[in-house]
This record gives C-alpha cells, sequence and structure tokens, in this order.
C-alpha cells in the first residue's frame, strides 16, 4: 500500500513584524536598561560627584528607614531621622494609619564657601505606616535620641488577653 503525499500549502514567512502580548512591566523595559547604560556612563566618569545613581539614592533616601517591632506589651517603631530634632518632625495617627512628617533643613555656615560636593539629604518627607489593630490608641508616645525615632505603641488590654499560643501537632 502507497501513501499518497498530500498537497500542504506552505507559506513564506514575510518581512512583516508579528508582535507578542506586552506585559505590563515589561512595556518600560528598554528604556529603562538604556538609562541604566547612560548612568552607568555617568557614573564610571573620574570625578564625577553628581552621577544619577547619586539622584536615585537621594530619592530613595528621601524618606527614613522604619522597622516595626513586636515587642510583648507593645509594638516599637524605629525611624531614623539624622540631624533632626523633635521639633522637626510631626507624627499623626488616624483610620489606623501611624503618618511621620517631618523636614530636614540646609545648614549655610559661611559666605564665599561652596561644596565640592554633599550626601547629605535635605527636603521634606511623609511616611504612612498601617498599625496592626489592637493598640491602645491614647498611649502612645515617642522620643528621639542620637537620630532615632522611637514611637512606643502600646498594645490594648484587649488584644493581650486575646491572645494565646496555638500547638501544634505531631504527624
Amino acid at each position: 500500500m502507497s501513501k499518497k503525499k498530500a498537497n500542504v500549502p506552505v507559506e513564506a514567512k514575510s518581512a512583516r513584524r508579528s508582535f507578542s502580548p506586552v506585559i505590563a512591566g515589561d512595556v518600560l523595559a528598554p528604556f529603562s536598561r538604556l538609562r541604566d547604560e547612560f548612568d552607568r556612563m555617568f557614573d564610571d566618569t573620574p570625578g564625577n560627584a553628581f552621577g544619577s545613581r547619586w539622584m536615585q539614592k537621594f530619592h530613595e533616601n528621601a524618606s527614613p528607614v522604619v522597622e516595626l517591632r513586636d515587642k510583648k506589651d507593645e509594638y516599637e517603631l524605629v525611624a531614623e531621622v539624622p540631624g533632626m530634632s523633635s521639633e522637626d518632625i510631626e507624627i499623626k495617627l488616624s483610620d489606623g494609619m501611624l503618618r511621620i512628617a517631618g523636614e530636614k533643613s540646609e545648614s549655610h555656615d559661611e559666605e564665599g564657601e561652596s561644596f565640592m560636593f554633599s550626601e547629605r539629604h535635605y527636603g521634606s518627607f511623609e511616611r504612612a505606616i498601617k498599625l496592626p489593630n489592637g493598640i491602645d490608641h491614647e498611649k502612645i508616645n515617642a522620643e528621639t535620641k542620637d537620630g532615632l525615632l522611637t514611637i512606643h505603641i502600646p498594645k490594648s488590654a484587649e488584644a493581650l488577653q486575646k491572645e494565646r499560643k496555638i500547638p501544634i501537632n505531631t504527624g
């Protein structure tokens, strides 16, 4: 028995480019890579203290970094605020959100003096942190010392009573 070959039409690929679906995160990826290359080029230039990576670090560091710790009777939020006094910082609590805002002013020392470069950060910032449920809003207090802002957020008596350890059964 012989098999007959079917005539299957063969399409030649055209010069036309096919488009694949674009994932939202990838739309700007080529531009991001191009910018990274320019940043690298300028940052690698000797004597360039103000490369674009420096500006990126400035924006990343404009807001203070924070830690939120769960202690036995309270939560403790610590924020780095070097060079700032308590008068420069404002703390507000609203709808379970703790807002820390402040402004670090640039100091001007002497006339006729200019900076070769400066890596210090100046300007205003605001951080909003969602607090856990079960806190005593009336007893929250804060202090600053050695460039750290520490906010003590006591747990409510109800929250402390509801907390229980869950046993883990073994197989």
